[in-house]
């Protein structure tokens, strides 16, 4: 799990012509607030060398000419990235710390606060997504439903927009910069 902002950073190195769909895809996968269930949804209850063929079975069930579908692979491709690049390495360094995971969570909202006010366009993209609605009548992946995506742009976007613009120490924008444009770099070799 990385942050709305790394990953909207890189769905747009990926495309940034793409449909506001696209990018709503990118940041709605983390909608669900129960760790279990988001595990799932992530595979990240798979043992880590599983991951990607799961995700390889699953991008295949998808209509990847729907940006909102695209965008929620490319989200779940950027995570498991993620967890290889960001996530492990800072855990196995503090998680022997009580609070570790909490101070983790700070780190990732840090870093995506940044981004959000130090990139271009962030508070315009935030505007579109907020006000456009996943279509009526839709089964969506991951367990995102229409209402709960529209809850959480809005929240996340109030969130960013209110936070304070410290950076992140264990991910500051060069790492997460270099990052985000890696991992849209591989997927586009993934899945073009």
């Amino acid at each position: 799990m990385s942050s709305a902002m790394v990953h909207l950073t890189c769905a747009k190195l990926y495309d940034p012509d793409a449909p506001i769909l696209f990018y709503t895809g990118n940041i709605v996968p983390d909608l669900l607030s129960a760790r279990e269930a988001k595990d799932i949804t992530h595979f990240r209850h798979l043992p880590t060398e599983q991951r990607m063929d799961a995700l390889l079975r699953f991008g295949e069930t998808l209509d990847l000419s729907d940006p909102l579908e695209k965008g929620v692979l490319l989200h779940l491709f950027l995570d498991l990235h993620w967890d290889k690049a960001g996530y492990g390495p800072y855990r196995k360094a503090h998680e022997s710390e009580e609070g570790w995971f909490a101070r983790y969570r700070q780190e990732i909202f840090l870093a995506s606060a940044h981004l959000y006010h130090h990139t271009p366009g962030a508070r315009e993209l935030f505007f579109e997504m907020n006000r456009t609605f996943l279509p009526i009548g839709k089964t969506y992946p991951c367990g995102i439903t229409r209402e709960g995506a529209q809850a959480f742009v809005s929240g996340t976007w109030y969130r960013l927009l209110n936070a304070t613009e410290a950076v992140s120490t264990a991910f500051p924008p060069s790492f997460t910069l270099p990052f985000a444009r890696d991992v849209a770099e591989a997927f586009r070799k993934q899945f073009s």
